[in-house]
């Protein structure tokens, strides 16, 4: 832990401290869950993501993006305060704190989603960013979201071989929030990757060429999406996952 301290406009009652601890918490800022590295007020329970400290004006996908501490209200929205108008384009969920809007296009963010990389390359295989998804999410076998906002279609990885390895940012999210509490809990326990190399065992090597990458790709984005630049928990929530599609038969 660090004796970093800082004053922040979204809690002026006290200052907060720069910790590292390896548990999960929801950022009072943005309303998304992460672990780790983060600035907090232990009298208030109040956290801050790293990156929701500083949140300079950014660009996604080429548009310029401003950073703005609550979501603009709906057009025909009367709340004072409302957190249900505004989606994320990207993922397709609720924005309910902090936000990166872009005048131009009227894109909304979650800050987390809008650092989301435009492009992942692991070995020759590359996963773009793309606004369309051209087939079925390997993950919940649609081609539209099934749990984002309808008028919102979400944004997926796409991958440039024709293998239908292609992931809603949506999905993405979701494994990452159903697995975070098992990868803390499984992050000194060696026996888990173990456990990945045994089911790995028997496929060809076309398949485990393809699991190494799925399992790199997905460490990736959800050590952004976690704000975690170790890429430890990333990584052992990877491997929890694959395991889990092994298991079920769900890859190869």
């Amino acid at each position: 832990m660090t004796s970093d301290k800082m004053s922040h406009p979204s809690h002026p009652e006290h200052p907060l401290q720069k910790i590292n601890y390896q548990n999960e918490y929801t950022c009072d800022g943005c309303k998304m869950k992460g672990t780790r590295e983060r600035y907090r007020c232990e009298k208030c329970d109040f956290d801050l993501h790293i990156d929701c400290v500083t949140c300079p004006n950014i660009t996604v996908q080429g548009q310029n993006c401003q950073f703005l501490e609550k979501p603009r209200l709906g057009i025909h929205c009367k709340k004072v305060d409302c957190t249900e108008c505004r989606s994320c384009d990207a993922c397709g969920m609720t924005i309910k704190g902090f936000v990166y809007h872009c005048r131009t296009t009227d894109w909304d963010f979650h800050p987390r989603c809008a650092k989301l990389e435009d492009q992942i390359t692991i070995d020759d295989v590359m996963f773009r960013l793309e606004k369309q998804q051209p087939s079925s999410c390997a993950w919940c076998n649609k081609k539209r979201l099934k749990g984002g906002y309808k008028k919102i279609p979400g944004w997926s990885y796409v991958s440039n071989k024709n293998d239908g390895y292609n992931f809603h940012v949506y999905c993405v999210m979701e494994m990452a929030m159903q697995n975070l509490s098992s990868a803390l809990q499984a992050m000194n326990q060696p026996e888990v990757k173990t456990k990945s190399k045994k089911l790995s065992h028997g496929l060809s090597s076309t398949s485990n060429k393809w699991l190494n990458v799925l399992k790199a790709f997905l460490g990736a984005v959800f050590s952004i999406l976690l704000g975690d630049p170790t890429t430890l928990i990333g990584s052992t929530m990877a491997h929890l996952v694959i395991q889990g599609l092994l298991q079920a038969g769900s890859i190869w």
